[in-house]
């Protein structure tokens, strides 16, 4: 058993580690999403959490309603996100954004869809 722990220690150890970065968008007071990202060749959603009000949402549930990830895409200049319900069986939320790189200057903006509960011009910081 003991020799079982240390190949499973090896294996980890062995793997690179995949930074991740908080994409963190507000509609003013309303509303907020925040998407944990993964910095890799393909978008990769680590965690989601968003607030509508008092209303509050999220990945890890704490205190929270408990959501999923459902379907996302990244492109040169946009990044759509889907959030679905725990049991995967409807949208909850809509992320769509538009990114612009000129220089050094980087923008990102979009909407925020909360089904049931309203549509919201976002803008965001973060990767």
């Amino acid at each position: 058993m003991k020799r079982l722990a240390a190949v499973g220690a090896l294996l980890l150890a062995s793997t690179p580690a995949q930074a991740t970065e908080w994409l963190v968008c507000s509609g003013g007071d309303n509303a907020s999403i925040s998407v944990l990202l993964g910095q890799m060749e393909v978008i990769g959603v680590a965690d989601i959490m968003f607030e509508i009000g008092q209303k509050k949402w999220s990945t890890k549930g704490e205190g929270a309603t408990l959501i999923t990830k459902g379907q996302a895409f990244e492109s040169k200049d946009q990044i759509w996100i889907d959030v679905t319900d725990a049991n995967v069986n409807a949208i909850v939320a809509e992320l769509r954004l538009f990114k612009a790189v000129e220089g050094k200057q980087y923008v990102t903006g979009g909407t925020l869809r909360v089904i049931g509960e309203g549509a919201w011009a976002v803008t965001c910081t973060g990767p």
